[in-house]
């Protein structure tokens, strides 16, 4: 049962956001869940959005509205944090091609090792968002990953089922 005197913030910042990921929408959502998302490093530029029931999905640095999310997320990143490197751990599920594509993009971001098919070591200065936001460029619709990042306790992931992602939100904890 709602409560009475509870706030509604609908007309604020109503729920008219919706995120296409392996062709399944989610949503809607608002313009505060977007800006968690894209924090988390779970909403990059070039995620697919569209704002409103009928509208078309677009990369999200096509909306006006979105482009200061990433703005704000490329200036918190410090020139040290960019500058040292740190240790990743990267499990990739994707398709012959999108292997390939990965390890391209693995060797130019870094120094990485294979250990088994599918899981790789990687030392790199990129951050763990720009990993991301890199590799759901990489794997377009073909694949998922998981990075955890070794040194602070990071971590991210692309294309999991909705279950996953919520467990995965509620379990991992970091100092």
């Amino acid at each position: 049962m709602p409560d009475k005197n509870a706030l509604d913030l609908s007309s604020i910042d109503p729920p008219i956001w919706r995120i296409m990921v392996d062709d399944a929408v989610y949503g809607p959502y608002t313009f505060g869940q977007l800006q968690s998302f894209a924090a988390e490093g779970r909403l990059n530029e070039a995620s697919k959005v569209a704002n409103g029931d009928g509208g078309a999905f677009l990369v999200a640095r096509s909306h006006a509205e979105l482009t200061a999310l990433f703005q704000a997320q490329q200036s918190a990143t410090t020139p040290v944090e960019q500058e040292e490197a740190s240790n990743f751990f990267l499990t990739v599920q994707t398709d012959g091609d999108g292997r390939r594509a990965v390890i391209l993009f693995l060797n130019e971001v870094g120094t990485f090792s294979e250990l088994m098919p599918g899981s790789f070591i990687l030392t790199s200065t990129q951050t763990i968002v720009e990993l991301r936001a890199q590799l759901s460029t990489v794997l377009a619709e073909r694949g998922r990953c998981v990075i955890v990042n070794a040194r602070t306790g990071q971590l991210a992931w692309m294309g999991l089922k909705p279950d996953a992602d919520a467990h995965a939100k509620l379990i991992w904890k970091r100092d």
